[in-house]
């Protein structure tokens, strides 16, 4: 039996909006891929002006003494010496200096250590900022390539940066619409899915609800839910669109807060690395859902 509502309206308020799948809001034409497409690499890249550079049959030990200050993780290699990286000298792979910096016998040249350039380590300018972040955890730095030319890099280090936040919450808010409409789907116009919550839960939704009403905010219930309530709704709905796993729902949660009240979620290369694994999740329960939707 549905709630009838789960507490007394002070006022009339309008039907709840139906979340057109895969939207942004109730935007049916703002797709989430619309949204990520228009948030590049290259808003978080460094310039290669801004290159700090190393040359390949320089000595490794050489290197790092010379840039122990700076605290680079990654630095470009070139194949000849050049006193201006912007516009002379040729790219020929990438140094990975964290890996040798509190080595306590360094030997051999940049040339046997660099990795050469290759697609591992390519990455096009127009590429979304997701297109980095959902493997920069196994690839942590890329050159990013535009015309005919490299003309940047970003490393995993840029997931700090705040386009890289407008892009994350684009992808968590793109999973709770989907959630919502998962909901939907199985409950209708009724409010039973409400049961599926504990008590404790439950009293939490009427809390954030009830405010909602006295400020003259309130829209639809299920908006009022956690990601972490919206995943045991669907958990024990009675048509569930398969197992969901708690412990994925966690890291989407944890990186969803953070994004969300302007915490740091990145902010070491662990955080960066979490980052990296919830953002893999999240898009492959957004899929999951969204097939779930298609086939019923």
């Amino acid at each position: 039996m549905a709630n009838s509502y789960l507490v007394e309206p002070t006022k009339a308020v309008a039907a709840p909006r139906r979340w057109a799948n895969h939207a942004i809001g109730d935007q049916p034409h703002v797709t989430i891929e619309d949204l990520q497409n228009g948030l590049t690499v290259s808003l978080i890249a460094t310039r290669r002006a801004d290159f700090v550079f190393c040359v390949a049959d320089e000595r490794l030990a050489d290197v790092i003494d010379r840039n122990r200050e700076n605290q680079f993780d990654f630095l470009p290699v070139v194949d000849t010496p050049t006193d201006d990286i912007a516009t002379s000298g040729r790219i020929a792979g990438l140094l990975d200096i964290s890996r040798y910096r509190n080595e306590s016998k360094i030997d051999g040249l940049i040339s046997a250590v660099m990795q050469p350039l290759s697609e591992e380590n390519l990455i096009g300018a127009g590429a979304s900022i997701l297109a980095f972040v959902r493997d920069a955890d196994r690839h942590g730095c890329r050159l990013i390539v535009s015309d005919c030319k490299i003309s940047g890099l970003v490393t995993l280090s840029d997931l700090q940066r705040l386009p890289v936040r407008a892009a994350l919450f684009g992808l968590v808010t793109n999973l709770e619409i989907i959630m919502i409409e998962v909901i939907r789907r199985v409950f209708g116009s009724t409010e039973d899915w409400f049961d599926r919550l504990s008590p404790g839960r439950q009293q939490k939704v009427r809390e954030t609800i009830e405010e909602a009403q006295r400020g003259d905010r309130f829209v639809d219930a299920l908006l009022f839910t956690q990601i972490v309530d919206k995943a045991t709704i669907i958990r024990r709905s009675p048509l569930s669109p398969g197992k969901i796993h708690q412990r994925d729902i966690k890291k989407i949660e944890t990186l969803r807060n953070g994004v969300a009240h302007a915490n740091d979620y990145a902010d070491s290369p662990d955080a960066a690395k979490q980052t990296c694994e919830a953002v893999r999740l999240i898009e492959r329960w957004s899929d999951h859902f969204s097939q779930w939707l298609k086939n019923i």
